[in-house]
């Protein structure tokens, strides 16, 4: 494996792929990594959605801009706030909705942050085993 500086100073935004498809045990591992990333009180308030459906992925291209290479990745993942899993995780706690101790827009913005660092965290761990990714915004917007 390549040291931490090699792989934070090289990594790039790759939207151009082999075709090749990643391993189920590298994924494994690059997902396992995700889920070690910090988060908000330790909550993981957001989710992860792999979208391995052709037709998804062609979908998600068309709703992120019109980017084709989306559809031809050979993986793709979605990081998300996860609202409902944020209320979920407010009630077991005894939380009710609307009243003292329920989530506020506060929570949402957490939940963002440990959305964004879980997939900052899988994209270094990629970079590093020789798998190239991109971010893509526009998924917001839509």
């Amino acid at each position: 494996m390549r040291s931490l500086d090699e792989v934070l100073f090289s990594r790039r935004s790759v939207r151009a792929y082999t075709g090749e498809p990643v391993p189920a045990d590298l994924r494994r591992r690059l997902l396992d990594a995700a889920l070690r990333a910090p988060t908000a009180g330790n909550m993981m308030l957001y989710s992860i959605i792999e979208v391995e459906d052709p037709a998804l992925k062609a979908r998600l291209a068309v709703t992120c801009d019109n980017q084709p290479f989306i559809a031809r990745a050979p993986w793709v993942l979605v990081f998300l706030a996860d609202w409902q899993r944020t209320m979920d995780c407010f009630a077991s706690a005894g939380a009710v909705p609307g009243g003292a101790g329920a989530p506020a827009e506060a929570d949402l913005l957490l939940a963002c942050c440990d959305a964004l660092i879980a997939a900052q965290t899988l994209a270094v761990a990629a970079e590093a085993h020789g798998v190239g990714s991109c971010y893509i915004g526009d998924i917001m917007e839509n």
